[in-house]
C-alpha cells in the first residue's frame, strides 16, 4: 500500500513537471489538463498514505487490546497486585512492630521512672527515720548536712546517693 502512494506520489510530481514543461509551449490548453490531474494523484497518495497509517494504529491497538486482556497478561497483573499488597502488609507489619515497640519502651521507662520515685520516696523516709533516731548521737551541723543531701537525692530520684547515705548514717550508729 506503501508503494501505491509512493508511486502515485511520483505520478503526481511527473504530472508537475509535464504541466510546466507544456506551459512554456505557446499552447497552454494541454498543462491546465495536467494540473488537476498532478492535485489529484498528489492528494490520493497522501489519503492512501493516511488511510494506511490509521489502518495500522488500529491494528496495533486491537493487537494491545487483546495482549492486554489476555490470560496471561490478567494473571500477571493479578500476581502484581498480590505482590504489591503483600509489600504493604509486610511494610505495614514492620511499622506496626516498631511502634508497639516505641510505645512498649516509653511505658517502661514511664514505669521505671515512677518506680524509681516511689523507692526514693520510701528510700528517703527510711532515712529521715534513721536521723531521727540518731539525731541525740549527732552533731546539728552533720544532721542538717545530711538532711539536706536527703532532700537533694530525693529530689534528683539518685537512689545510688540515697543508699550512700543511708550507709554513711548506719555506720555512724
Amino acid at each position: 500500500m506503501i508503494k501505491i502512494a509512493f508511486s502515485l506520489f511520483i505520478a503526481s510530481l511527473i504530472l508537475f513537471l509535464i504541466a510546466e514543461a507544456l506551459s512554456l509551449l505557446p499552447n497552454q490548453s494541454f498543462s491546465k489538463a495536467f494540473y488537476p490531474i498532478g492535485i489529484l494523484s498528489l492528494l490520493s497518495s497522501f489519503a492512501l498514505l493516511f488511510t494506511h497509517l490509521l489502518l495500522l494504529a488500529v491494528r496495533q491497538i486491537v493487537r494491545e487490546f487483546r495482549s492486554y486482556f489476555s490470560g496471561i497478561e490478567r494473571r500477571q497483573r493479578r500476581l502484581w497486585f498480590i505482590q504489591g499488597k503483600l509489600d504493604r502488609e509486610q511494610r505495614l507489619f514492620s511499622h506496626r512492630r516498631l511502634q508497639t515497640r516505641y510505645f512498649l519502651e516509653a511505658r517502661k521507662r514511664r514505669l521505671m521512672r515512677a518506680n524509681d520515685r516511689k523507692h526514693s520516696r520510701s528510700l528517703a523516709q527510711a532515712i529521715d527515720t534513721d536521723l531521727a533516731a540518731i539525731k541525740s548521737l549527732v552533731s546539728t551541723d552533720q544532721l542538717e548536712a545530711w538532711k539536706r543531701q536527703n532532700r537533694t537525692y530525693r529530689k534528683q530520684a539518685n537512689i545510688e546517693g540515697l543508699i550512700a547515705l543511708q550507709q554513711t548514717i548506719i555506720t555512724h550508729r
